[in-house]
């Protein structure tokens, strides 16, 4: 217990500072934060962790980590928003890049960051309800119907579906954290944007951009099945576990590789099928998959949850080191799912593989400032832009594996 209270001491700074107005919160905290340094416990490295070292708390310290990382150095001045990028400090770039608010995918992936450091330990929930507020500025009104668009303050406007159910699906982490219901009606809000994308073209499913209604992709609509079956457990609503139902059949019927249990990236509207396979989109099948068998207990769910696990780590999962041959903000959702098959089959080694997975990234994965690149295989190659999304997603799964392998 007081290693776990050792590892959030500065997070409750931040109750301090939950009365502040919004618009000056991130700045106070990205002082908070370079004034209370972080130590890493002994024989582990702030960047970094050793092989075989891996503990709930030293994941949830590497969260933290990356937490604080996120808010110091991704931040501006002026501005409540977090960047897209910053020049690597090891280039020749320093101070010439024009620092731009990030897309909504990487606030979305920060969002469940922050609701998984709120899961782990409720000290994070006023820093959650402060980011939750940033925001508000992509979310916008258009045709009658509210939903988050890709830009801050939405000029030029474009509204993915698929960046909605990211962030459907953090705000929904957001109340299981803190049993706050403005949360869960955040999430019912942005869902129904999201189904606005529905239509019968193809015979189902969600197209993925609001703007360019041409492709129906699986980010566009597995996502939406796990959001569907969470806002079912949330509301005991029948119509959302229909709705996934009628989603989930519609992407096996029209996206599943029969060939290699693995789904497709897309189908355009004339049937043609875009076969480049992506580790998030199976990722979040095993995930649908996992919670249709919790909600049911029909075998058959288990049993494509395992099918796809097996082909997904098959795939992905590099036997050699245990890393992840696909960019961090696919990989993060593979961890998660590793970790669903895990809870429904813990005899699988499901867990094993996340962990070595991230034992892997933790040590290999990033530059010497600690800031990770996109490759979860690899080092960030010197001179390379470092991204919000890769930091995010990283230490969304450090929170997710740390809270796991505290049950």
């Amino acid at each position: 217990m007081r290693s776990v209270l050792v590892e959030w001491r500065n997070i409750l700074i931040y109750n301090r500072l939950a009365s502040v107005k919004s618009s000056v919160l991130l700045p106070v905290i990205a002082f908070a934060i370079l004034m209370a340094p972080i130590q890493a416990p002994a024989g582990i490295p702030a960047a970094g962790l050793n092989i075989g070292s891996a503990t709930s708390v030293t994941f949830a310290r590497q969260g933290r980590i990356i937490l604080q990382s996120t808010l110091q150095r991704f931040h501006t001045a002026g501005t409540r928003l977090l960047v897209e990028k910053i020049p690597d400090p090891r280039g020749s770039g320093m101070g010439r890049m024009r620092l731009h608010p990030a897309f909504v995918w990487p606030q979305s992936i920060e969002l469940l960051m922050l609701g998984a450091a709120a899961e782990y330990n409720p000290s994070g929930a006023p820093l959650l309800k402060s980011f939750s507020r940033t925001l508000h500025a992509y979310w916008c009104v258009h045709n009658g119907i509210g939903g988050f668009a890709d830009t801050a303050w939405h000029k030029p406007l474009h509204r993915y579906y698929d960046d909605n159910e990211w962030i459907t699906w953090g705000f929904l982490r957001a109340y299981r954290a803190t049993h706050d219901r403005r949360y869960l009606r955040m999430a019912m809000r942005t869902f129904h944007f999201v189904l606005s994308g529905e239509s019968s073209q193809l015979g189902g499913g969600l197209f993925w951009v609001e703007q360019n209604r041409i492709t129906k992709n699986t980010c566009s609509n597995a996502p939406a099945i796990i959001d569907a079956l969470k806002l079912y457990r949330a509301t005991r609503n029948p119509a959302f576990i229909q709705t996934a139902r009628r989603i989930y059949a519609w992407v096996n019927s029209r996206l599943l590789s029969r060939r290699d249990h693995l789904y497709y990236d897309h189908i355009d509207l004339h049937g043609r099928v875009g076969r480049t396979e992506w580790s998030y989109n199976t990722a979040a099948m095993i995930i649908a998959n996992c919670q249709f068998y919790r909600l049911t207990h029909h075998s058959q769910y288990l049993r494509r949850a395992k099918m796809l696990g097996a082909a997904a780590r098959n795939r992905w999962v590099d036997a050699a080191t245990g890393g992840i041959k696909n960019p961090g903000p696919f990989a993060w959702v593979l961890i998660d799912a590793f970790i669903h098959l895990h809870d429904c089959d813990p005899a699988g080694h499901w867990r094993a593989v996340a962990v070595r997975a991230m034992q892997f990234v933790i040590t290999h994965c990033h530059d010497k400032s600690g800031l990770y690149g996109a490759g979860w295989d690899r080092s960030p190659r010197a001179g390379t832009p470092l991204r919000l999304i890769d930091q995010a997603s990283v230490g969304q799964s450090c929170f997710v594996l740390a809270q796991s392998m505290r049950k």
